[in-house]
């Protein structure tokens, strides 16, 4: 499973990540970006890759099955 972890002293709360998330993994509570669903995560790195800070304010630990993730599927 992964671990996720946000940065909250960086992250300007921009929705980015939330909404380039296919499984749902993050919500937007309170005006605050939340780990809603950690388990659904498929480490595709989409949400680190749409964050516009350098480095990103999310980041996701865990080695990547390529079983979930076809956001990156080249071909």
């Amino acid at each position: 499973m992964a671990q996720i972890e946000i940065d909250y002293e960086r992250c300007k709360g921009c929705g980015k990540c939330v909404h380039s998330c296919n499984y749902g993994v993050l919500e937007i509570l309170d005006d605050i970006i939340v780990i809603a669903s950690p388990g659904k995560c498929a480490i595709c790195m989409k949400c680190m890759d749409v964050c516009p800070l350098n480095p990103p304010a999310i980041k996701i630990i865990g080695e990547r099955t390529g079983a979930s993730c076809t956001m990156h599927k080249k071909g």
